[in-house]
């Protein structure tokens, strides 16, 4: 039984749930076990909240932690169904997207049912194409609003926060290091830009000893891994 004493908040989740705009209802999209919007009601940072996964087995394992929990029925709505799908225009000012890869959360924005301009914030934490998902929403009418960095498990997860753009303006984000992150100073910044120059290395070398070796992918990636070198060396 999961108990507000052992309701476990991990850093990555406090990350998300910082960037939740307080005092409007909120929605939580593939919410899995549902800790992330039992914990905002539990705090009443948020009013209400929905929580959504495209299979039923979440579903049902997140409807036996919020009465576990105690947590009101009249606070909180439970949904079957995939992206913002399940939500009405309108009725949620935050909507959540973690923990799935970022190719299928691209998915969500493009196939949206309704003009997404009814939500006022998106938190997002995407497990892979971080920097391709990244760049399709700032070049698709959306701002950066936040961004930090979370340890968990031993990896370092990316948490950012994109609203509408306003009328002229137009951001894009497309480094290989967000800008706004290289601004901000993140406390793991150097350990994250290590990491990628670490992997842009094990592709180098991969691609060095292929069978059938692609110079200009080589070039590429070289490419690639002086830019994040010369980033490393200025923060």
């Amino acid at each position: 039984m999961t108990t507000l004493s052992n309701l476990k908040i991990s850093d990555r989740m406090r990350a998300i749930e910082s960037m939740v705009l307080s005092g409007d209802p909120a929605a939580d999209i593939g919410t899995d076990h549902g800790f992330i919007p039992a914990d905002l009601l539990i705090r009443g940072v948020v009013p209400f909240a929905v929580m959504t996964d495209v299979n039923e087995g979440p579903l049902q394992r997140c409807r036996e932690n919020m009465q576990s929990l105690g947590l009101d029925p009249s606070l909180y709505d439970i949904r079957l169904g995939s992206g913002f799908e399940p939500l009405k225009p309108g009725e949620v000012s935050t909507a959540v997207i973690a923990g799935m890869g970022g190719e299928l959360i691209r998915t969500f924005f493009e196939d949206a049912p309704y003009d997404l301009s009814c939500i006022r914030r998106f938190v997002i934490q995407p497990r892979t194409h971080q920097d391709e998902l990244r760049t399709f929403l700032t070049e698709s009418g959306y701002r950066m609003a936040d961004y930090m960095l979370a340890r968990e498990r031993g990896r370092i997860c990316e948490i950012f926060s994109v609203e509408h753009c306003n009328a002229g303006e137009f951001f894009p984000d497309n480094m290989l290091v967000s800008s706004f992150l290289l601004e901000k100073g993140d406390p793991l910044l150097a350990e994250f830009i290590d990491h990628k120059i670490r992997k842009t290395s094990e592709i180098i070398c991969s691609l060095g000893k292929a069978k059938k070796r692609n110079d200009a992918d080589i070039s590429i990636w070289n490419a690639v891994l002086c830019q994040l070198e010369d980033i490393r060396r200025n923060i």
